[in-house]
């Protein structure tokens, strides 16, 4: 059985990287992939986005299956691509020292 929901198996291929549980998790994976496959994860989730919004958006927040929450995690991650690809065309921010000190201590719960 798959980690994602039927119908977004094409995704699962993302899942062992960018399924983290924290959005300092989500950030350091931005900051530590290479931009060509956070651009392919990008143009991939991108494509579903909506698709995968309306289902997640089927579930409670706090009480979602294991394999909808899943999803879930990948809209978050996508929301750390998206900076990459659309502000800093770039895994991190141009000219920032790698790796970086700073810690998000908090984030959407209980997706952190």
């Amino acid at each position: 059985m798959g980690r994602l929901p039927a119908g977004f198996e094409d995704l699962e291929i993302f899942v062992d990287y960018w399924d983290v549980p924290t959005s300092n998790d989500r950030w350091n994976r931005r900051a530590g992939a290479e931009y060509k496959d956070i651009v392919r994860f990008y143009e991939a989730m991108t494509a579903r986005m909506e698709e995968a919004t309306a289902y997640v958006e089927q579930y409670p927040l706090d009480d979602m299956p294991d394999d909808v929450a899943c999803l879930f995690r990948l809209l978050l991650a996508l929301m750390q691509a998206a900076i990459a690809v659309e502000l800093h065309q770039a895994s991190r921010v141009p000219y920032s020292p790698w790796p970086h000190t700073l810690k998000i201590g908090s984030g959407l719960q209980p997706y952190g």
